[in-house]
């Protein structure tokens, strides 16, 4: 015979509490993590841990938390969010984790950190993409540049506030925005971008516009400044370049425009790229000529008018 078993009221709330609690708040996102040293991948315990939630038309949340003595953290994060990003700040420098899409169940996090250096470390380039673009009387120049760092260390200046890198542009460039990846104090003189954010170890993306004044046939430099991997160049029709260090690889219609697309490998620091771009739209000069052939005109007739004017 098989007995129903009974529990009292007071045991199963304690158990209900004792699974809500290992579950989180209802309609949490549970975020699991541990934050670890990007050198000796040991634990770092007693770092604040920063948890974002982020989604389209929705208001972000936050949640914080801090390292046990296993360099692990926890938060459940209310109300959940589709895109989470996770920071924890060390040595001074803050590091990001993400952004990670949540799946519907708990999201786990490693997040790395690094010792800082004032030493220089021995950057370069990976990648470095121009797309030029004709917007009379301009170039219009959206740029892709990632650095690399092949240290074990995060490169924070020399100096308290002294720039970590430098992108240097087409020569002439003005108007220049950052999009994303860096942190600007600005131009130095010799028309170089100066970046203040720490240079983590591995790659980091910086996207930039700026605008280059089109003056018919041009001929527009880039210096190189660091040792590139890769330079490639991109132009849209009508556009059309000439350089002994690019080479053309392909032409092929995008969104019914032909985008031509040149490439440079292995460039020392010292290299500058020249190009010479064509395919500007030279401005009409008969209105201005039919001016000044009227105005001239009228002048002509204003002095000469005592002596062909009609005598009575």
């Amino acid at each position: 015979m098989i007995k129903a078993a009974r529990f009292s009221p007071g045991v199963v709330l304690a158990s209900a509490g004792l699974v809500l609690a290992w579950a989180g708040p209802v309609g949490a996102l549970p975020v699991h993590g541990q934050v670890v040293h990007g050198s000796t991948g040991r634990p770092v315990p007693g770092l604040e841990v920063r948890v974002l939630g982020m989604e389209a038309g929705q208001p972000p949340v936050e949640g914080l938390s801090r390292t046990g003595p296993d360099g692990r953290f926890h938060v459940d994060l209310q109300p959940p969010r589709r895109t989470y990003v996770v920071q924890a700040t060390y040595r001074g420098v803050t590091y990001t984790s993400g952004p990670h899409q949540a799946e519907g169940g708990p999201l786990r996090v490693i997040l790395r950190v690094f010792e800082t250096t004032r030493r220089p470390p021995p950057l370069s380039v990976a990648r470095r993409s121009l797309l030029l673009a004709l917007e009379a009387p301009w170039f219009v120049v959206r740029e892709l540049v990632v650095v690399h760092n092949p240290l074990p260390q995060t490169y924070v200046g020399q100096a308290p506030g002294s720039g970590t890198w430098r992108v240097p542009l087409l020569r002439g460039a003005e108007d220049v925005r950052v999009i994303r990846g860096m942190v600007p104090a600005g131009v130095d003189p010799d028309g170089a971008l100066v970046d203040t954010l720490p240079v983590l170890p591995g790659e980091r993306a910086a996207v930039l516009v700026y605008r280059v004044r089109a003056r018919g046939p041009s001929l527009l430099e880039l210096p190189a400044g660091l040792p590139t991997a890769t330079l490639d160049v991109f132009l849209t029709e009508p556009l059309r370049a000439r350089s002994g260090a690019l080479r053309v690889r392909q032409t092929r219609s995008v969104e019914g425009r032909a985008v031509t697309w040149m490439q440079a490998t292995g460039l020392a620091a010292e290299a500058v790229v020249p190009m010479e771009v064509e395919g500007v739209p030279q401005p009409s000069r008969g209105p201005g000529l039919f001016v000044a052939a009227l105005l001239a005109l009228g002048c002509g007739v204003w002095v000469a008018w005592p002596w062909v004017a009609p005598r009575d």
